[in-house]
């Protein structure tokens, strides 16, 4: 795997040209990031700045399938188990 030494800057006339804003360009990075080189989609909403759900949402929208296996599966069972031991609810 190369390194990556420098960040990439988008110059500004690319930008202008396309004309979206930031968040838009993010986002069309995320789902390229997700999309092209299996980036998870935690990380690619985070780079996108918007929830995991709302990615997923997004995702949809474009008729996106959402690679979920059962290694993200056992990730979100622990996270709820997690979260059931740091904040037990009570049975009435």
């Amino acid at each position: 795997m190369s390194r990556i030494t420098d960040p990439i800057t988008i110059p500004v006339d690319i930008l202008q040209h396309i004309a979206k804003d930031n968040a838009a360009v993010r986002l069309e990075l995320a789902v390229w990031f997700y999309t092209e080189f299996a980036l998870s989609s935690g990380k690619a909403a985070a780079f996108a700045g918007i929830s995991r759900v709302a990615f997923f949402q997004e995702l949809a929208q474009r008729g996106i399938a959402i690679a979920y296996d059962e290694s993200d599966a056992r990730h979100d069972v622990e996270a709820m188990e997690q979260f059931n031991k740091t904040f037990p609810h009570q049975l009435s």
